[in-house]
Order: structure tokens, then sequence, then C-alpha cells
């Protein structure tokens, strides 16, 4: 039997040259990958400093996004990544700042539905940057005071309808999602609310914590330590189902408000960038957001519990689909007076 055996490995070995071919395969197909991944880099890009600009404060939503991103990118692009915060004026000063260089993909600039807004509201043209990718699609709530009285959504607008224009929401910025939102939930809930803006997500959770107003909407990540720390307590969330991380926090839709709603993030450059470069960087940052590095803040901070990724010809498209969606949207809350094209 060893005889057999032996005879049986060697003739197998000696006409299995397609073993040898398989494994040689497998050694060298990381190498082959890179090699083949390489030749779609542009001829002398990058070969100088990039620098990322965010139109929020350090901490937040999007920054923890773009610093989490571009950790692995250093190392695929193999030069240094400048971030650069640039809050205040809704969105409209950082879009400014990164429409003054040129349109080299030396700046690269986080795309979020603000530039849609903004064009709505004619204060700046989303049209003037193109797509680089969507990253992350992450998850809108409402929160309360872990004290506060209202224990249950349903509280909140029984206390509302009783006291219309008396409850106090926040959120960053005016005119922002954050105020889309919270306006769409009071107009279709039959509720009068008070909406009061900061440019920072920090002041906004300190101004509920400190009972300066009563509900903040936030995405949960950001504010997980006091979620579980119960000094702010989850009511609604306006997604399709409910989370698993929060299996008893009921969804806008079930409680029949149809609202489906949260802050995309992705990049974008100058419109007039070469369209190799445009494609070069999308197939880096979808190689990042596979790096470990990259998963563990994502998910850490929950923005891995719904897929976002669009590549630049399907982020182009859905810009403009959200331009029509928000447009609707303010129209109904009657926020518009006249067209703005």
């Amino acid at each position: 039997m060893k005889h057999r055996s032996i005879s049986f490995k060697c003739r197998w070995m000696m006409k299995g040259k397609p073993f040898w071919t398989i494994l040689l395969g497998v050694l060298l197909a990381p190498f082959l990958i890179d090699s083949l991944w390489s030749q779609d880099k542009p001829r002398n890009y990058p070969t100088r400093d990039i620098e990322v600009v965010v139109q929020y404060p350090v901490g937040g939503g999007s920054d923890i996004f773009v610093r989490s991103l571009m950790m692995p990118a250093r190392k695929y692009l193999k030069v240094n990544i400048h971030i650069t915060n640039l809050p205040g004026g809704g969105g409209f000063r950082a879009s400014n700042y990164v429409l003054s260089f040129p349109a080299d993909g030396y700046t690269i600039y986080t795309f979020n539905p603000e530039q849609i807004i903004n064009t709505i509201f004619g204060r700046e043209d989303y049209r003037k940057f193109a797509p680089l990718c969507n990253v992350q699609q992450d998850q809108s709530m409402l929160y309360v005071r872990g004290e506060s009285p209202f224990k249950t959504i349903q509280d909140l607008i029984r206390y509302a309808k009783e006291n219309p224009g008396k409850l106090r929401f926040t959120g960053t910025s005016a005119g922002s999602p954050d105020e889309v939102i919270v306006m769409l939930f009071s107009k279709r809930a039959g509720i009068k609310v008070k909406y009061t803006p900061f440019d920072a997500a920090s002041e906004t959770h300190a101004a509920v914590l400190a009972g300066q107003v009563e509900v903040l909407h936030e995405e949960p990540g950001v504010i997980m330590s006091l979620i579980e720390s119960n000094k702010l307590k989850p009511l609604i969330v306006f997604t399709e189902k409910r989370l698993e991380a929060f299996p008893n926090v009921p969804t806008a839709r079930e409680l029949g408000y149809d609202i489906t709603m949260g802050r995309w993030r992705g990049l974008s450059v100058k419109k007039g960038t070469s369209q190799k470069i445009i494609h070069y960087l999308a197939e880096v940052f979808k190689k990042c957001t596979g790096d470990p590095s990259y998963k563990t803040i994502a998910h850490a901070n929950l923005l891995d519990l719904h897929p976002g990724w669009k590549d630049p010809e399907e982020y182009g498209k859905f810009w403009d689909e959200e331009y029509s969606r928000y447009y609707e949207i303010f129209k109904e809350l009657g926020y518009l007076e006249k067209p703005k094209k």
C-alpha cells in the first residue's frame, strides 16, 4: 500500500504539470493584480502632496470618515495627504476654497448633501465639481436626554401638539440635511417645532445635554458613548427597517411617517480634472474601504450598516437624483418661492 501510494503521488506530480502551474499562479497572483492595477495609474500622478478639504469641524461624522479613509490612502498613493477643515457658511466656504485651485487632482473635496441643497438655493453650483465616489450612507435618528420625560416618540409628538412651537430641535447648519429631516418629520407628524442649528456637531450634543434644546438629530456612531452611558436616548430612526444595534427603536415608516433619509458621504474634485485621474482615485479609495484600518473605524462608528459605495458614473447620476429629491422636499416644506436652476 505504501509503494502504491508513493507511485500514485509521483505519477500525479509528474503528469500533473497543472498542479505546479496553479501553485505558481497562486503565489504570483497578488503581484500580477498590483501590476495590472498600476498600469491604470496616470503618468506623473501623484508626485506631490494632496489636500483633502472637509466642510465640517474636527470630530464630526464627515471628519471621521475622511481621516479613516485617508489612513490607507497614504499607503496606496505613496504621497502625503493633508486634511483641511473649513466649517461655516453651510459648506460653500469650503466649496469656494476648492474651486480656487486647479483641476489637477491635488485638491479633493468631501461631498455631502449640502452642496446639492446650496445649489437649490442659489448659493453654489454642484455641477462645478466632478464625482469621485460615494463611500458611506449614514443612519439618521432623533434623541433626547436620558432623563427626558419623553420615553417614546409618541410622548414627544403628543407634547408638541399640546404645546405648538415650544419643542426645540438641533442639528448642524441651517438648511442642512439635519434641518430637512427634522422639519419634514414635524410636518408629517402634524407638529410645529423650532430648529436651532450649530456649526459643529459637538455643539449640538452639548446643547441637548445642557437642556438648551430638547431634541437632537444625529447619526448614532459619533455619540455611541453618550448612548451607552444613557446620557442620550434614541427615539426614532429614519431607515427602511430597524437597526440591529437598536432593535427597540422604531422606524418612522412603521409609525406612518414615510421618511427614509440619512447623510451620505463621498468625495469629489473640481470639474475639468482628467478622467484618468478621477477613475484612478476612485479605484484607490475603493481599495481603501477594504483595508482593515478603515474597516475597524467604520465598524466602531456604525458607518458600515448600509452599503454606500458608488463609482464616479453612479455617483454623478445620484447627485442629479438627490437634487430632484431635495427640491421636491423643499417645495413640500414651503421653503421655495420659485424654481432655482
